[in-house]
């Protein structure tokens, strides 16, 4: 039985006992309304939109813009410009994928054994995913430029090559070297997830592992890869995900190209939006990668990622 208002609560607590009233419930939320208004305006907002424009035929100094239902869409479909930087995303964030979990996983097997100097070589192991990108992406282009490059006197003076070559200026070498680049930035972090789920194993499992005979490849193989693998699985859709939406370090070292070698659908979409002007494609290209990463996370979370039992 609910007290009357100013009796002492059934539980036996000091206060006394008020009901809530919807006025109270609506005020434990004040505090987040400024966040929640931020969010909407700095996120839903352009998405809404993205979706808005991807339907329309828009462009800068037009008064309105002209729907034109799925035009923006088949066109982009029928487009060779269009499908060869969805291939190239692809290749991008699939040569990404392999480097930046091969990579880390050794890595963090290494800086979790207990040697000298482990705690300063996890600290060093972060510099590069703290160093600024745009600082990153112009450094790496000059030092790979022939000549004046430092990367190219390395190599040449140790005869690993005949002739200078322009790195991120050469079609067969510029996505390669980009993707090395881009992978070198995003290591620490994918070391740092993968080390952190390492040191979530119990000391006991390897001591267990050891006296059934299990040494070296056989215990990595069958008790600290299983057990790391719903981290794994993880880091990898993430990894996935974000190397197919990068832009800043692709734009700032070769603008995609040369040519169109390096451009992929994100610098399509700023080519599209921002040097030709054209809104309304250029949304499109944005919900063409909302839904291929949408389709592509909901066949991971049903086919491929573990399922807790």
């Amino acid at each position: 039985m609910v007290p009357p208002v100013g009796e002492r609560s059934p539980t036996g607590g000091g206060g006394t006992w008020m009901p809530r009233t919807p006025v109270k419930e609506a005020k434990q939320y004040l505090p987040i309304v400024p966040l929640l208004a931020l969010l909407l305006f700095v996120f839903a907002y352009p998405c809404v939109l993205t979706f808005f424009l991807a339907f329309h035929e828009v462009s800068f100094g037009e008064a309105a813009a002209k729907y034109i239902g799925l035009r923006n869409f088949t066109e982009l479909l029928k487009s060779v410009t269009f499908r060869e930087s969805l291939s190239k995303s692809f290749l991008w964030a699939m040569g990404n994928l392999v480097i930046q979990l091969i990579v880390p996983l050794g890595i963090a097997l290494l800086l979790n054994e207990k040697i000298r100097g482990v705690d300063l070589a996890r600290s060093l192991v972060m510099l590069p995913w703290i160093a600024p990108a745009v600082a990153v992406a112009v450094c790496m282009r000059w030092m790979l430029l022939p000549r004046i490059g430092i990367i190219n006197e390395i190599l040449f003076s140790l005869g690993i090559l005949q002739h200078q070559i322009h790195f991120l200026g050469t079609p067969s070498t510029a996505m390669p070297f980009l993707i090395l680049l881009n992978s070198w930035k995003f290591i620490p972090f994918g070391t740092l997830l993968i080390l952190a789920a390492l040191q979530t194993i119990p000391e006991s499992v390897f001591e267990a592992a050891a006296v059934d005979g299990a040494r070296g490849f056989q215990q990595f193989r069958y008790v600290t890869f299983p057990l790391l693998g719903s981290m794994i699985w993880f880091v990898g859709f993430l990894a996935f995900a974000w190397n197919f939406n990068t832009f800043d370090l692709i734009w700032l070292t070769t603008q995609g190209g040369p040519g169109t070698a390096t451009q992929t659908l994100p610098v399509l979409v700023y080519r599209t939006a921002f040097k030709v002007f054209r809104l309304g494609e250029g949304s499109a290209i944005s919900v063409f990668i909302v839904l291929i990463l949408s389709t592509i996370g909901i066949l991971y979370l049903k086919f491929v990622a573990p399922k807790g039992e």
